[in-house]
């Protein structure tokens, strides 16, 4: 019997399993199958396995996703080794390689790739690395994002595959493909433990109600996450929102950075997003928005004196002199550049003659551009016709709410009518209103429920069980409590770290 037979052999034999009622019967299947494949891939001449190409073929990842795996990873050592390359050409999009790669990530099984995590992630860690270094990296992100959701639909835990994903949406512009993962709440980041909450958990193929029990550093279907990992996620995140001019979803996610609890030195990229939370806040507000309650004191003394330049345009901003709001983005060119916030101190300009506007609206029901101008600080004093242009690009973009009537004669004598009543009807709001409701109730019934299975996990903490243990009384053993020693910050310190880490 050929290699190719006795692995069809061992992978029919798993796949006669997979409706046992038992689930410890079929972790028992699973597990043995995976050790009998290591050792068949290692015991057997493989130069005809790994040369293959059609030896895939024989196998539906949808059903046999571990020995399909293993091959893979098998295969594309072999052409790595012949290639002299880490990523031959038949691993770059279109290549043969890729092209099986792509088929297994759509199709795999999730409880299958459950025993396999380090062999899964290493895949999608290879997939990145052939996208990104070819001149097509956004292929690379729907792929991922699927492969993602398909693991885990929830996208509740927080992995290092979230971080690799929401890196490569910036680097190849395909802000929108990520969106399905960043509109996920997180409500979990796996932490490293040496004990287990329970025996169950050791079942990878049980129903869990939390995929925390399997995406983790030990499944390997995550790599350790560190402090920095939490916040670039959150930078990136807001960073796509922000280019999709999603201001409010922006808000959210550099407010979660600056929030994070720190008793030691601030972090750069809590920095970074201290810079672009205020720019956000000029966009979505026209003011500048303090820093979350939660924030701590020292935490933002730091930031604050460390992005003095974005501080002093938003109060620029703020006290309506386009004069000195010019003066501050001059002096601050070269900051703007070296952030490269160069297109976001742009779009505060523009939001200036938007608030700008919206000052007059609150005092006129109509007037001229000539007398506009007089109110406003909207022209440049050089020609009068960039005021309209800029009125009008305002109308057309849904920045006000207007309209322009041009004059024949001269620019001046257009008049601007501001629109006093919502072009919406009452039904249009009645329907909207519903509809978010709705999504805010999703929202409370999942953090409920991830609030109740914390309280459950810290009453089997490590902690927990060692002062039961010792026989001394534990502050968040009741239901419903939380320990206060672990509400507190003192052992969340944020490592310092340089603007590198962005990259």
């Amino acid at each position: 019997m050929s290699i190719t037979d006795d692995l069809m052999v061992a992978s029919a034999s798993l796949c006669k399993t997979t409706g046992l009622p038992n689930n410890k019967d079929y972790n028992h299947q699973i597990r043995n199958h995976i050790t009998a494949l290591r050792n068949l891939l290692s015991n057997k001449d493989l130069d005809s396995v790994a040369r293959d190409d059609t030896l895939l073929n024989n196998f539906d990842p949808s059903q046999d996703s571990i020995t399909y795996l293993f091959l893979l990873h098998l295969q594309i050592r072999a052409h790595r080794e012949a290639s002299g390359h880490d990523l031959p050409t038949d691993l770059l999009p279109s290549g043969k390689l890729w092209l099986k790669s792509e088929y297994f990530l759509r199709k795999f099984d999730p409880i299958q790739v459950r025993y396999a995590g380090h062999e899964w992630r290493q895949l999608v860690e290879l997939v990145v690395q052939a996208a990104q270094a070819s001149p097509r990296p956004f292929l690379a992100v729907a792929l991922v994002r699927d492969a993602m959701l398909r693991l885990d639909p929830s996208c509740a835990v927080l992995t290092s595959t979230h971080l690799l994903l929401t890196h490569l949406s910036l680097c190849s512009k395909a802000y929108t493909c990520a969106l399905p993962v960043l509109e996920r709440q997180i409500s979990h980041v796996p932490i490293s433990t040496g004990r287990h909450f329970s025996p169950s958990l050791q079942i990878l193929c049980a129903e869990h109600e939390s995929s925390l029990n399997f995406l983790n550093e030990a499944t390997g279907l995550s790599s350790k996450l560190l402090d920095r990992d939490y916040l670039r996620y959150f930078l990136y995140g807001g960073m796509i929102y922000l280019a999709l001019k999603r201001w409010e979803k922006a808000s959210h996610f550099f407010g979660t950075v600056i929030s994070m609890p720190t008793v030691g030195s601030v972090s750069m990229i809590m920095v970074e997003a201290y810079k672009k939370w205020i720019m956000v806040g000029l966009l979505e507000k026209g003011k500048l928005c303090p820093p979350p309650n939660i924030t701590a004191p020292h935490v933002v003394k730091s930031i604050q004196s460390i992005a003095k330049p974005y501080f002093n345009l938003a109060q620029a901003f703020e006290s309506g002199d386009k004069n000195r709001l010019e003066a501050e983005v001059d002096a601050g060119q070269d900051v703007w550049r070296v952030d490269n916030n160069i297109g976001l101190v742009s779009q505060v300009l523009d939001e200036f003659a938007r608030h700008s506007l919206m000052k007059t609206k609150k005092v006129f029901a109509a007037l001229t551009v000539g007398e506009l101008s007089a109110q406003t600080s909207l022209s440049n004093g050089k020609d009068d016709g960039i005021t309209e242009s800029k009125i009008s690009s305002l109308i057309m973009s849904g920045a006000i709410d207007a309209t322009l009537v041009h004059s024949q004669v001269c620019s001046n004598d257009s008049i601007l009518r501001f629109t006093t009543a919502s072009s919406t009807s009452p039904q249009c709001h009645e329907i909207e209103m519903q509809a978010q409701l709705q999504i805010q109730g999703r929202l409370l019934e999942s953090l409920f429920g991830n609030m109740e299975e914390g309280n459950l996990r810290l009453g089997l903490s490590d902690e927990f069980i060692d002062n039961s243990i010792r026989g001394q009384p534990w502050a968040g053993a009741g239901a419903g409590e939380i320990n206060p020693s672990l509400s507190g910050t003192a052992d969340l310190e944020v490592e310092e770290d340089i603007m590198g880490d962005l990259a």
